[in-house]
């Protein structure tokens, strides 16, 4: 008989610390690139760009701080399309992803190699020529080796590489800092920052723009530095990338997300003003391959001290930018083959090092070989296309599994909800979703409208995706639409409704605490206060009724505020029994709660336990006991 092989998985490695150095590697070194390359296209404006690329950002960071702590899988933006649609839109999903993480490796090991050639000129003075009259540029041949370098230690495991990451971005976020505490303070000039604002996009006709707003040459190349300057803040899904891998990542995950947006934010934003109110436009353009090594460079008495120094950390970031691009990259495709949407061959993981080491070798060679190209104009160029297909599914996604899935707990729900009421039940939509998905529906507009490279590279991209999906899913006999693949993807908890039977005569202190100690947000409770009217003889029982239904309201009021739990209540008159019988068959709750304290006689003259006891064998699972805090 043949020896079943044990399935080997990813390892949670990571923690918040990590999975924020992840979020922030792949997005905070974006502006060390993008600085230069959007105030080439938008001019003096470019900080206006910086802003409403921005806004999109807030919305998606948002988004997935939600959704990937409710579905913890590797694969982020594909997994909430197979579970709030179908396998084919769970595939462009990813597969569009897919194009920008490929980019996203040549792009950054560029910028890096960009502000090595700043430290070290005399090493880029070297050409190789290839077959076809290709010339290939030593800034291409550096950022390649910088990828194989990245290839290498993501093979031998994600600790090395997330504690790397780590490491860089630490460093890095210290210097930039310090680089932004010092401009504002010895170089920046508000009259500068105001005339320069006024400068909306380049006069001059630029290579890789497509002329589509023929009435104004400015204007067009504003827009686009808008598109260009999304290349800013493209990577946030790096985070959910690593879900697996995360430990806690119900409650790592968001709080490393938002860190990672506050963080961005105000490094992009303040980088830009800050160039904007320091040295002219021009400058900033004409010096893309290493735009904050030379705006520092042109501080006072110190820039030229200085400016080494800050090339060194935006070589750090964005060679760690590099990094989270090929963990991105080589999870996402690993996840894709585990759901039956590319050949399950891509999902092999090595039973050593616990790495996708198959797709870290094709697709993190694709991206050197894109990385040859040097150009980093170019592939800015090709940048973006994907990253906001992607997105415009993620916000569909988004609203639909807000409707659909409405049963799972949601260990941090993004703020701003509109509920509405519908067939008898309340549906909660997301206005960050509402107001995301037509701003990245315009913004991928733009960029199918403004980047011709991008427009052809990415629709061939997609088409050549979506022949692979077809030939894969017919020879193994599978639809090309199915739900199934989506049935897989469980959140991390449910909410589940539970009864807690209460005494008119108990604690209610004590039945507090109890709860508290025992259960979080994910019980919906029920607080149900069981009066027996044949005991309470003599007795006004709507007077009783009043004081009762006072009281639950305020354990209610208190457990709210205090722990955050969803609580209704209500009276039961009648016994013990009839009152289980009547949630379980009535309000069909989850399980009903017993919390057991001293020894004393029900209100029917029977002993409490010896009924709970009774009916825990009639509907088994549904009844349980617990011990109460006094």
């Amino acid at each position: 008989m043949q020896e079943r092989k044990k399935a080997v998985t990813l390892k949670r490695d990571i923690g918040w610390l990590e999975s924020f150095a992840i979020g922030y590697g792949d997005v905070g070194a974006d502006i060390f690139l993008a600085l230069g390359v959007v105030f080439l296209y938008a001019a003096g404006a470019a900080p206006f760009a910086f802003m409403i690329a921005a806004v999109v950002y807030l919305l998606i960071g948002l988004t997935y701080a939600e959704l990937s702590s409710v579905y913890p899988y590797a694969g982020g933006c594909h997994i909430f399309a197979l579970k709030g649609f179908n396998s084919l839109l769970g595939f462009i999903a990813g597969w569009a992803l897919m194009l920008d993480y490929v980019i996203c490796i040549s792009l950054f090991s560029l910028a890096a190699a960009g502000y090595l050639k700043f430290l070290l000129p005399e090493l880029f003075t070297l050409s190789l020529s290839s077959p076809f009259n290709l010339n290939i540029s030593s800034l291409g041949l550096v950022a390649v080796l910088l990828v194989l370098s990245l290839l290498f230690i993501n093979y031998i495991g994600i600790k090395y590489s997330a504690k790397f990451t780590t490491t860089l971005v630490i460093f890095g976020l210290a210097v930039e800092a310090l680089i932004l505490l010092l401009g504002f303070s010895l170089s920046f000039d508000l009259k500068t920052l105001s005339h320069q604002l006024n400068i909306f996009g380049n006069n001059k006709v630029l290579p890789d723009v497509e002329y589509f707003f023929s009435d104004s040459l400015q204007f067009n190349n504003f827009i686009y530095g808008i598109t260009v300057a999304m290349a800013s803040f493209i990577g946030i899904e790096s985070i959910s990338q690593a879900a697996e891998e995360t430990r806690k990542p119900y409650k790592w995950i968001p709080r490393a997300a938002k860190l990672t947006i506050l963080a961005v934010m105000l490094s992009v934003l303040l980088f830009a003003f800050l160039a904007a109110g320091s040295v002219s436009w021009e400058t900033m353009a004409t010096s893309y391959e290493n735009s904050v090594a030379v705006l520092t460079s042109k501080l006072p008495v110190i820039g030229p001290l200085f400016s080494p120094i800050v090339a060194i950390t935006a070589f750090i970031l964005c060679y760690a930018s590099a990094n989270t691009g090929v963990v991105g990259v080589s999870r996402l495709m690993a996840s894709m083959g585990k759901f039956r949407l590319m050949p399950r061959w891509f999902y092999n993981i090595h039973p050593v090092f616990r790495t996708p080491t198959r797709t870290l070798l094709v697709f993190g060679g694709i991206g050197a070989l894109i990385a040859l190209i040097g150009n980093i104009p170019f592939v800015v160029s090709l940048y973006n296309f994907g990253g906001l297909l992607s997105y415009m599914i993620l916000m569909t996604s988004f609203i639909k599994l807000r409707m659909v899935d409405h049963d799972v707990y949601r260990p941090w729900k993004v703020p701003l909800n509109i509920a509405l009421k519908f067939k008898d039940r309340v549906i909660e939509l997301p206005l960050v979703g509402l107001i995301g998905l037509p701003l990245t529906l315009l913004l991928w507009t733009l960029v199918i409208i403004l980047h011709p490279h991008g427009r052809l590279f990415g629709f061939i991209w997609v088409a050549i995706g979506l022949m692979f999906y077809a030939l894969y899913r017919k020879s193994h006999k599978l639809p090309l639409i199915s739900r199934d693949e989506g049935s897989w993807v469980v959140s991390s908890s449910y909410v589940m409704e539970i009864t807690v039977l209460l005494d008119p005569m108990d604690d209610y202190n004590a039945i507090k605490k109890t709860i508290q100690y025992t259960y979080d947000k994910r019980y919906k409770l029920r607080l149900l206060s069981v009066i027996n009217h044949l005991a309470e003889k003599g007795q006004d029982l709507k007077e009783l009724q009043i004081s009762v239904l006072g009281d639950l309201e305020k354990l209610a009021i208190e457990l709210r505020r205090e722990g955050g739990y969803e609580v209704n209540y209500d009276v039961f008159f009648g016994d013990l029994e009839e009152a289980v019988r009547q949630e379980i068959s009535v309000f069909n709750v989850d399980f009903i709660l017993y919390i057991r304290h001293s020894v004393k006689e029900t209100l029917s003259g029977k002993h409490r336990e010896e009924i709970i006891n009774r009916l825990s064998q009639e509907y088994p699972g549904r009844l349980m006991i617990i011990r109460r805090i006094e």
